[in-house]
């Protein structure tokens, strides 16, 4: 006899930030009554338990509901769901209040934090300095190839060309729906002087709608390999033509650091380490202020860990936060955006011709830029494309692994993983230095 399914057992999503849900549910229930009736306890206290309550929620029906789950609804439904329940009435005034307190008081800068120094740490140093020199420049001729293209739809659709790169394209190549929700928002304010933190929301619709536009791309671009191998330059899972020994033996034995530790001082250096590389950027910015400090705070990162400056287990620390900060943190920052911003609205505009237009010119930019520079530094085209180009427009690791998996190149993790860490942050410092500049010219 078959084994009865629990009611609470839904695709093996059972727990929420490591409740078990039939235990979480009726507790955040509780909390989210409390918080209807004005009775939680005042400042981050009360503010918190409601978003952790109310993100956990949403974000747990995201992932069990058929086609929603499917299109990230992980986050979807937190920035969107709060957004709509708080104008059915359903979320009260003082919570809202709460959530704009915390995102007033640049609650996001610690989830940048952790994951600009999380990330880049977290590679691997071997690999870092024996593919930089071949497979860096492809990445960023990739770049400069879409915000290329990005600029000419502009012209094509009559867009701005300050909206169509730093505001469409920017958000979907960025390395993961982090860099949309809050790196971006905090990037630009720090450039304007202005919060904006509500553009959160918008940001990461587009970044969303690109994923879901970055997989039709692969799965084009898989088709066409297999029929067209010679045209696209298919290297049936290799990326460089010639591999030096170092890179061959770096690849072999590269392990990426485990998510977790038993150490939990180690979680705590982590924490540190990420605000300390933040200070460290700000001084640096009050030096050479054109660069801003969040940009200053990726060229540390990337200077430490080319010369290896910080431990291993610094970076493991480093990493382990910056974990905890994506599957917890991210969750509570998109419930606040979704109730400081209006979401919904912003949902609504990112649904329009022009940046679906934007977005596809974006991304053929980005694959055309990496098939040219993949033939001058010496990596098949096919897979120079896939790593370079596409696994910089997804929404992170995991969508690392969804492309890598629809192509059977699951070996090619390594360069995804630079392409989505190290790629997202050479975007970033690239808007960093472009942005004010348009900035000063419009006025």
């Amino acid at each position: 006899m078959a084994e009865k399914t629990k009611w609470y057992v839904f695709k093996k999503v059972d727990h929420l930030f490591g409740i078990h849900i039939k235990f979480f549910l009726p507790i955040a229930l509780i909390v989210c009554g409390a918080a209807q009736f004005e009775i939680l306890p005042e400042g981050f206290v009360g503010s918190l338990a409601f978003l952790f309550a109310m993100g956990g929620i949403l974000s747990w029906i995201g992932m069990i509901t058929p086609i929603i789950r499917e299109i990230g609804g992980f986050l979807i439904l937190p920035l969107f769901g709060s957004s709509l329940l708080f104008k059915a009435g359903l979320i009260s005034e003082l919570s809202v209040n709460g959530a704009k307190l915390l995102m007033g008081n640049g609650f996001q800068m610690v989830f940048v934090s952790a994951i600009v120094v999380g990330s880049i740490l977290a590679l691997d140093r071997k690999i870092l300095l024996a593919s930089v020199i071949r497979y860096v420049p492809v990445l960023i001729i990739s770049q400069v190839f879409a915000l290329g293209f990005a600029f000419v739809s502009a012209l094509i659709t009559r867009t701005s060309f300050y909206d169509a790169v730093f505001f469409i394209a920017a958000p979907c190549m960025t390395g993961g729906t982090s860099g949309a929700v809050a790196t971006l928002p905090a990037l630009y304010s720090s450039i304007l002087k202005t919060d904006m933190s509500a553009l959160g929301g918008k940001l990461l619709a587009v970044a969303m709608i690109g994923e879901y536009i970055a997989v039709l791309f692969v799965v084009i671009m898989h088709v066409l390999a297999n029929k067209y191998p010679a045209f696209m330059g298919n290297g049936n899972g290799e990326l460089l033509q010639k591999e030096s020994p170092a890179l061959q033996e770096a690849r072999k034995n590269w392990v990426p650091y485990e998510n977790a530790s038993l150490d939990y001082s180690e979680l705590g250096g982590g924490f540190f380490l990420s605000l300390a590389v933040m200070v460290g950027g700000a001084l640096l910015s009050k030096i050479i202020p054109q660069i801003v400090y969040v940009a200053w705070a990726i060229i540390i990162c990337i200077a430490a860990k080319w010369t290896g400056f910080f431990s291993d287990k610094i970076c493991r620390a480093a990493n382990y936060w910056s974990q905890f900060a994506m599957k917890n943190i991210i969750v509570i920052l998109v419930t606040a955006l979704g109730l400081s911003s209006n979401s919904s609205a912003s949902m609504a505009s990112v649904f329009s011709f022009s940046t679906i237009v934007i977005i596809i010119l974006t991304f053929i930019g980005a694959v055309l830029g990496a098939m040219f520079a993949s033939r001058l530094f010496g990596l098949y085209r096919y897979e120079g494309a896939l790593t370079a180009a596409m696994c910089s427009c997804n929404i992170g690791a995991s969508g690392d692994l969804q492309m890598l998996t629809i192509t059977n190149r699951l070996q090619l993790i390594a360069f995804a993983t630079i392409s989505t860490r190290i790629g997202g942050a050479l975007m970033l410092l690239e808007i960093s230095i472009i942005f004010p500049l348009v900035t000063r010219v419009l006025g």
